[in-house]
């Protein structure tokens, strides 16, 4: 009866149909991204995308251009008076835009719409992937196996409901067509294939920063599977070499990139950092590769707490896990080291943003083959008979576990992830909606004493309000990022505010400004209506103390006082002169 019931399986699982039927499940199980309307930095690219701001849709990914643009931001409020005035983001994403510019031009106000088209390259990368599995672990139930657990995996659920990222599912696609014509072609020697591989790395490139790790793959086959040499296997890429180049030299000659964040490391500005930043988030995207902890879990805790070490830790003994299961199987196998190091060498070019589950789509193409291959190799007892019983016995256990994240948990885990990204949508948006919109409004400085989240809680307001037609502040004015606050009253013109916890109390709250960009004790920064002075600094380097001066005393008509609370902006009084309130930490819509 087992036997049997292996035997369907495998058939099933081997079947000519399975790459479409995966692409279909794939959909059916992110459904529910077709509910969740305008999310987060959808906003922002609304603004932009139905003409609203001061820049053409086309540049819709390009966010902070350069000092005089900052600094206009900063007059206004929606940048902090803390960012670095040569913030710098600029993405290099135009094949993702014209397909948004498309749904604005289509379908301007169904976001149900957009969803749709968002899951729809969503299959089709799912079918790539699906596809290449069947070119190098040929048409086995390894590859069916392969492809179920990759269009199951939650990674998926973010880039499936938001809007803006649908860049990573294109990103994903066009890779994963590269990769399957040059395979095609080095297998079958149809020339048109080497040439199509390098159109569609060109367009993954176009699509998204994530096609880099299209190449990651590209030279892992070099390494691993072809059979001619490294010398003419290398040869073999170098059309892919220009298309990369090309791509390299439009970055640098267009400025783009980014620079001057605590939350994007620019490997070319800062090789340094990023060599630092690589060890930390490479191995917090593993533990969300191959867990249910997700990794955006790392940004809520702030670098060098004891939450963050802990965390820290856990995801290394993840890494050091997988490196004692796999191994094993990648010594003996080489189409695994083609999956193993081109699933490694991927993790580079996302260690550049803050680790998210988002950013897994190349990553989980290597990791899912790796998983049925090991699968494969457990169950074939001759395979392993000469390895020692106590790892057979881990080997067991382990992939066991693993078929049950990813194959039942996952799925719902991605389900989970849509609701929760959903929820924090109507939480910024509820929030949003608790700031005051009375006519009074358009002649007022809004002072938000303790945002947690300048981007989503301060920026978002001049977006939505922007969408909604809603009376705009004079000025935006946040006076700290969140956490522990001590605001003491030391005149009628100003206030004194300490930070026991840290002024960045999490690793998302250094958003606009880098740790390379250094505060110093008595430093100040002037913008209208506000006067902020730096008065200490603590172990980091970060205001310990700030002392906020005004033109006018705190109670005059002109400054409108809002405090952060049980998720909303409720008014808030400046103590009497010589009295200090003291802020707890509040939750954000996170």
């Amino acid at each position: 009866m087992r036997e049997r019931l292996a035997t369907t399986l495998h058939a099933l699982l081997a079947h000519r149909h399975i790459p479409i039927a995966v692409a279909a499940l794939s959909v059916l199980g992110m459904m529910l991204a077709l509910t969740g309307g305008w999310q987060l930095d959808d906003y922002f690219q609304r603004v932009t995308l139905l003409g609203y701001g001061d820049s053409k849709p086309i540049n819709t990914f390009i966010q902070y251009i350069d000092r005089a643009h900052n600094l206009g931001q900063m007059q206004f409020g929606t940048m902090p008076w803390w960012s670095s005035p040569d913030l710098h983001m600029a993405f290099f994403r135009y094949a993702s835009t014209l397909t948004m510019m498309l749904d604005y031009r289509l379908w301007p106000n169904q976001p149900a719409l957009m969803h749709l088209h968002s899951l729809l390259w969503l299959a089709a990368a799912v079918l790539a992937a699906a596809m290449l599995y069947r070119e190098v672990l040929a048409a086995t139930w390894v590859a069916g196996l392969a492809a179920l657990m990759y269009a199951l995996d939650g990674a998926h659920a973010v880039p499936a409901a938001y809007l803006a990222n649908r860049n990573a599912l294109i990103a994903c696609c066009f890779g994963f067509l590269s990769l399957l014509r040059f395979v095609r072609w080095r297998e079958h020697g149809r020339e048109r294939d080497r040439w199509l591989s390098a159109l569609m790395l060109a367009l993954a490139l176009s699509a998204g920063e994530m096609g880099v790790a299209t190449v990651a793959y590209l030279f892992s086959y070099a390494l691993t599977l072809d059979r001619d040499g490294i010398r003419a296997s290398f040869m073999r890429l170098v059309p892919h070499g220009g298309v990369l180049g090309a791509w390299a030299l439009i970055y640098k000659l267009g400025n783009f990139g980014s620079q001057g964040s605590g939350f994007y490391v620019d490997p070319l500005h800062g090789p340094i950092r990023f060599a630092i930043a690589f060890c930390q988030r490479s191995a917090f995207l593993l533990m969300g590769q191959w867990t249910p902890i997700p990794a955006e879990l790392s940004m809520g805790p702030a670098p060098g707490s004891s939450a963050y070490f802990h965390l820290s830790v856990f995801s290394f003994v993840i890494a050091a896990v997988l490196l004692v299961l796999f191994i094993p199987l990648v010594m003996r196998n080489r189409v695994a080291r083609f999956w193993a190091l081109g699933a490694l060498l991927s993790l580079i070019p996302i260690s550049a943003v803050g680790p998210e589950n988002r950013l897994l789509g190349f990553v989980g193409l290597g990791s899912m083959a790796l998983l049925a291959q090991m699968t494969q190799m457990i169950f074939a007892s001759t395979s392993t008979s000469s390895l020692p019983r106590i790892w057979k016995g881990f080997a067991w256990a382990a992939t066991l576990i693993l078929l049950l994240i990813h194959l039942l948990a996952a799925p719902l885990l991605g389900i989970v992830r849509i609701a929760y990204l959903k929820d924090a949508s109507a939480r910024m948006k509820r929030a949003l909606a608790s700031v005051p919109s009375d006519p009074r409004i358009a002649s007022q400085d809004l002072m938000l004493i303790n945002p947690p989240d300048h981007i989503y809680l301060v920026t978002a307001i001049w977006a939505v309000r922007r969408l909604d037609n809603l009376p705009m502040p004079r000025h935006l004015r946040a006076l700290s990022t969140g956490g522990t606050l001590e605001v003491t009253r030391v005149g009628p013109r100003s206030l004194q505010v300490s930070f026991p916890d840290g002024f960045f109390p999490t690793a998302f709250s250094r958003f606009v400004r880098s740790p390379n960009d250094r505060f110093s004790a008595g430093e100040r920064f002037v913008l209208p209506g506000l006067s902020a002075v730096v008065e200490s600094l603590d172990a980091h380097g970060d205001p310990a103390q700030v002392l906020y001066e005004f033109p006018a005393p705190l109670e005059d008509r002109s400054l409108r006082w809002l405090t952060w609370q049980n998720g909303v902006y409720v008014p808030w009084t400046p103590p009497a002169v010589g009295q200090t309130d003291r802020l707890s930490p509040q939750r954000g819509i996170f």
